[in-house]
């Protein structure tokens, strides 16, 4: 073969490579359908000897590319008191370019009737304190999802469907 061809033939198998790769090559990014659950036991002990504890289910579901709802329901203990908590907050996003931030434009906090748990109860697992959050993937059908400093929650998929 000549130079000419050992070129040519060079050259198109480049470009059908390129081709192929910007066609099929996935690209990073939230898909419409995402749902993730978590859940949550934690207690606490105060210095007077009162405790409390916090059993929560989280559901973290991406509704479509740029709404999220975080669905929390569990129960918080304090002393011989049970409250029901039963609430979630519907996250308008934006997805910032180049990665898996993602920056909380507005929040809509939905308390069910039944809710009589202290508001800032789970504040953080809301996502009430901050302006950013990532979504990770660590292993096939789990995530972490974090604040730009700490982490927020782990959770593993669940069918949104």
């Amino acid at each position: 073969m000549s130079k000419m061809n050992l070129t040519l033939l060079l050259g198109m198998i480049v470009l059908i490579s390129g081709v192929t790769l910007f066609l099929f090559y996935p690209e990073r990014h939230q898909e419409e359908g995402f749902g993730c659950q978590s859940d949550t036991v934690a207690w606490k002990t105060y210095s007077t000897g009162d405790s409390a504890g916090l059993s929560l289910t989280t559901l973290f579901l991406f509704n479509s590319k740029d709404v999220a709802t975080v669905i929390h329901k569990g129960v918080f203990t304090r002393g011989d008191k049970r409250l029901l908590i039963d609430r979630n907050y519907v996250l308008n996003v934006e997805k910032v370019a180049g990665g898996d931030i993602y920056y909380i434009k507005g929040k809509k906090l939905n308390k069910s009737e039944d809710d009589e748990a202290p508001d800032g109860i789970v504040n953080e697992l809301l996502l009430d304190s901050i302006d950013y959050f990532y979504v990770s993937k660590i292993k096939r059908q789990a995530w972490i999802i974090k604040g730009l400093v700490l982490p927020i929650m782990m959770c593993v998929a669940v069918p949104t469907s």
